[in-house]
């Protein structure tokens, strides 16, 4: 199976499991992927809507994959089974989770609506389209962290995700920043993690060159942005013009991790 770019790059950010929930499967390319590489043994291809999933269901038939792939109508993760184990102790049928394609709130919620599955879970890979920083500080929030990240331009629209799995940050994945760039942030008045839940700290600190991308594309957008409010006059105007330069400020300090120095 041949995924798009997109695609591609969130089924690479799994580790091998057992079995996989692929939730808002749409037509449950991604599911029939992980099968065919061996990235999983067992997947459930999950939708909300009966329409994509009954697309799945087809796409699966066709691959003769129905064996391993179980195609399953749910609300979110809702639908997600626990199981009792032979010592007693109960055990959720996955091991990990996939959600791509979907507004970033929605996403929190269908997280915080399952929250008991998706602690259960070793690993989750999460590649919302908007408030991303609103999911890296809710994946804080609920005690795991964000293990590895990516970020890919496909037909003009950028697309962050991130790996999450259980626990603090472990000292090897610290990233310790130049005294220079720490002094720029604490100068501009801002805190390194609101740039790490901005940007992405690994993006950041493996200078991926993807949210380089982004982050000259943002400043172009704001400097525009920025020069039409200058041409009126308005406490409306007034307000935007410093939320603007607010913005600018911290894309600035986003580029600075791609200077050559560090």
């Amino acid at each position: 199976m041949e995924l798009s770019k997109r695609l591609q790059a969130v089924a690479d950010l799994l580790d091998y499991h057992e079995a996989v929930a692929d939730i808002g499967c749409d037509h449950g390319y991604v599911s029939i992927y992980l099968i065919e590489s061996k990235k999983a043994s067992q997947c459930l291809a999950m939708d909300v809507n009966q329409g994509p999933l009954e697309r799945a269901r087809e796409h699966v038939n066709e691959k003769q994959l129905s064996t391993y792939i179980e195609t399953r109508l749910s609300d979110g993760a809702k639908a997600l089974k626990f199981f009792s184990r032979e010592d007693g102790t109960m055990a959720l049928e996955v091991q990990a989770a996939l959600i791509a394609g979907m507004g970033g709130r929605l996403m929190v919620k269908i997280i915080e609506d399952s929250l008991e599955k998706f602690k259960s879970m070793e690993e989750f890979v999460l590649q919302p389209q908007s408030e991303i920083p609103k999911v890296r500080q809710y994946v804080r929030a609920m005690g795991y962290h964000i293990q590895k990240e990516d970020m890919v331009l496909e037909d003009g629209k950028f697309y962050p995700m991130m790996k999450v799995v259980r626990g603090k940050k472990v000292e090897k994945d610290v990233f310790h920043i130049p005294t220079y760039l720490q002094q720029r942030i604490d100068d501009e008045g801002f805190q390194l993690q609101e740039l790490y839940d901005e940007y992405g700290e690994f993006l950041l600190q493996n200078k991926n060159q993807v949210l380089y991308q982004f982050l000259n594309y943002e400043k172009k957008l704001y400097l525009g942005i920025q020069k039409s409010l200058k041409e009126t006059e308005s406490l409306k105007s007034e307000i935007r013009h410093r939320e603007i330069e607010e913005k600018l400020k911290r894309i600035n300090l986003g580029l600075e991790w791609f200077k050559d120095e560090m």
